[in-house]
């Protein structure tokens, strides 16, 4: 296993979301956020989304919504988004960390297996979202470790948007880079290069709570494997750049 950094100094990570797909012996959109907000110690409110004004079986039938969160929980520093056949997990800008994120994320999913109608899993996923602060695309353009020519012509300083599914593992990892990103963030508005890392693990429809033996372990596994794709897409001098640091 390569040695990766503890951390950057130069924080560019602006999201982050685990999330776990499922089949439920009925629409799990109407019982989970009312359980999670029980069990859930702390601040929080539940707020319906405007796509639960929708019939079940109208977002059952596009496949563009069905797995599309009904109902947004606030917890503390997190966020939950619910669907019917879908819960997912995000934190509220500035990022706690690992050590904060993977806890929180335990004990949700220990959570819905209280609910007892959940049956099998489709995928879980995690999915970081970093930009690189830049104005400049030829400077977008050499931070990333990629090289690519279409039709003869080698991309240098032009705007662009690329997306591949890189199997590696026992994960797939749905990576996209985009030139010329804003993000809204409560300290500001950044703008720059996008490098988001979807790290998937598809499961042949096993149980939930065969997922949760060992979860701890399965989710040190994708967020390694994640961070390893995150810095394998990047060129050395970015990551100095970032200063990062190292145990």
């Amino acid at each position: 296993m390569k040695t990766l950094p503890k951390k950057l100094k130069k924080e560019p990570l602006i999201d982050a979301v685990f999330e776990v797909r499922f089949t439920s012996a009925f629409p799990a959109g109407n019982v989970l956020p009312g359980l999670l907000f029980v069990k859930l110690e702390g601040d929080k409110k539940i707020e319906q989304l405007p796509l639960s004004q929708l019939p079940h079986i109208m977002r059952d039938a596009d496949p563009n919504l069905r797995f599309a969160p009904l109902s947004r929980l606030d917890w503390q520093q997190f966020y939950i988004n619910v669907g019917d056949r879908s819960v997912s997990v995000g934190f509220k800008y500035p990022y706690p960390g690992w050590n904060g994120f993977k806890p929180a994320i335990v004990e949700i999913m220990n959570i819905l297996k209280d609910a007892d109608i959940l049956k099998s899993v489709e995928r879980y996923s995690l999915k970081y979202v970093d930009l690189l602060p830049a104005n400049d695309l030829r400077e977008q353009v050499s931070f990333v470790n990629f090289d690519v020519t279409l039709a003869g012509h080698k991309l240098e300083k032009e705007a662009f948007q690329i997306r591949l599914e890189i199997p590696r593992g026992d994960f797939t990892h749905a990576v996209q880079v985009v030139s010329s990103a804003t993000a809204t963030l409560p300290t500001g508005s950044k703008q720059g290069l996008i490098v988001d890392v979807d790290t998937i693990s598809n499961q042949q429809a096993i149980s939930f709570n065969e997922l949760l033996r060992g979860f701890p372990d399965k989710l040190e596994a994708i967020h390694q494997a994640n961070k390893e794709m995150f810095f394998d897409c990047l060129k050395p001098q970015t990551i100095t750049a970032l200063e990062p640091e190292y145990d």
